[in-house]
């Protein structure tokens, strides 16, 4: 099995003309492939903040560590 790191990036959307960010977002990367690669957990929260950005329900720009312990 390949070691594993976890990091964290700036995810970026673009949707009808308007940016979508969600910063320090963590995600994986296997060492020896060099693929990344999000949690399950982080990639439904991802949807749904996305989602409620783009409904105006929250600013346009988030940081992730706000909603990380939230249950889902």
């Amino acid at each position: 099995m390949c070691p594993e790191t976890t990091l964290t990036k700036d995810v970026i959307w673009y949707i009808d003309g308007k940016k979508y960010v969600i910063q320090n977002v963590p995600y994986s990367k296997l060492q020896a492939e060099e693929e990344e690669y999000f949690d399950m957990d982080v990639s439904v929260r991802l949807t749904i903040l996305r989602d409620l950005m783009y409904m105006n329900d929250i600013p346009l720009i988030i940081d992730y560590k706000l909603v990380e312990g939230f249950e889902i």
